[in-house]
């Protein structure tokens, strides 16, 4: 009796695993691709400030391998009731005191993308404004602008600044309503008296409005412009948890709305290009809480001069942190130091 040979299955069922795992990734790659295409055409809307710098002053570019690190100067700036920052710098004259910066960061993002660490510069730091003698720190960006606000921050740590990005503090009030509030406990009552706000103990999710006020106090506190760094810090944390949680990134909605009220208010240098801006972006992606480090430029003392409070740096190791930040070898900092100027895991916001 001879034997049949036996009917080949059509092709797509004898490689159903391998079509529907083709399609998977098909439908991810178009997805990824159109999200990037996305991504392009909104910070291709992120307006550019020309700065003016002279190289021959400016602190030498680090070399080797930790060349690979990037450090962003960041301002939380109040737009004003005139034209924007952007629109300021293109007219040619910068108005003082037209547009104010209270809230200084260094970003610094370490050469293997990594780890991020968050340097807050107290906004009454007593340091040298070029052109404006001793001053303090906040009066660079209000006086003189962008460029002004780099070249006195460049001064100051010895550190090139690779970026400066400046986002209005209107667009920080978008963001935290685009993703639906930032989760905060206020471990006690506390009145603050120059908003005319009244904190209630207890957990809360702040958005818009309250949220600026929140981040923004500062009398009321007992340290101070160093007690509303830390809370800052604090609500900077538990704003990160919120937008790299899956309910952030897996709703397209509250993703795109929180990428749109970013580049509504987002100011950056001209030099930083939508590849690099679009290729850090996607470089960190991984990153979550435990990767980032908030610290703040350690203080001698305070002081009154010329009928100013005032901050005073501790200088041997305030040049220690930012050489680290330029070495990219900030644990090694934290190490030596004891990690006293590093906001801890506390779970409430002062």
């Amino acid at each position: 009796m001879s034997v049949q040979p036996t009917a080949k299955r059509p092709w797509f069922r004898r490689h159903r695993v391998a079509v529907v795992v083709g399609m998977v990734l098909a439908i991810v790659a178009a997805t990824f691709g159109g999200w990037l295409v996305y991504l392009d055409n909104q910070i291709s809307n992120v307006p550019r400030v020309a700065l003016d710098l002279e190289e021959r002053r400016r602190p030498e570019r680090i070399t080797g391998e930790a060349a690979e690190a990037v450090n962003i100067l960041l301002a939380g700036a109040d737009a004003g009731q005139g034209p924007s920052i952007a629109q300021s710098v293109a007219g040619g004259k910068w108005e003082p005191y037209a547009h104010r910066s209270d809230t200084i960061i260094v970003l610094h993002i370490t050469a293997d993308r990594d780890e991020a660490y968050l340097v807050s510069v107290p906004r009454d730091t007593w340091a040298r404004i070029p052109g404006l003698g001793m001053n303090k720190i906040n009066a660079a960006f209000a006086a003189g602008g962008p460029s002004l606000y780099v070249r006195t921050l460049e001064e100051f740590s010895g550190l090139r600044m690779d970026h400066l990005a400046i986002i209005d503090w209107e667009g920080f009030r978008e963001l935290t309503t685009a993703i639906g509030g930032v989760p905060i406990t206020i471990p006690e009552d506390i009145y603050d008296p120059s908003q005319h706000v009244q904190w209630e103990a207890g957990r809360q999710e702040l958005e818009g409005l309250p949220a600026l006020q929140y981040v923004r106090m500062r009398y009321g506190l007992e340290d101070g412009d160093f007690d509303r760094i830390k809370r800052q810090q604090n609500f900077l944390r538990a704003f990160m948890q919120k937008m790299l949680s899956s309910g952030t990134t897996s709703n397209p909605i509250k993703l795109t709305n929180s990428v749109e009220a970013i580049v509504k208010y987002l100011t950056v240098d001209d030099e930083f290009t939508n590849g690099q801006m679009r290729s850090l972006a996607l470089s960190m992606r991984s990153l979550s809480e435990e990767d980032v480090t908030f610290i703040t430029v350690p203080r001698r003392r305070y002081a009154t001069i010329d009928g100013q409070s005032v901050v005073l740096a501790h200088q041997k190791q305030t040049r220690d942190l930012f050489r680290a930040v330029g070495n990219d070898e900030l644990d090694d900092y934290l190490d030596e130091y004891g990690r006293q100027e590093v906001l801890g895991k506390a779970k409430s916001i002062s």
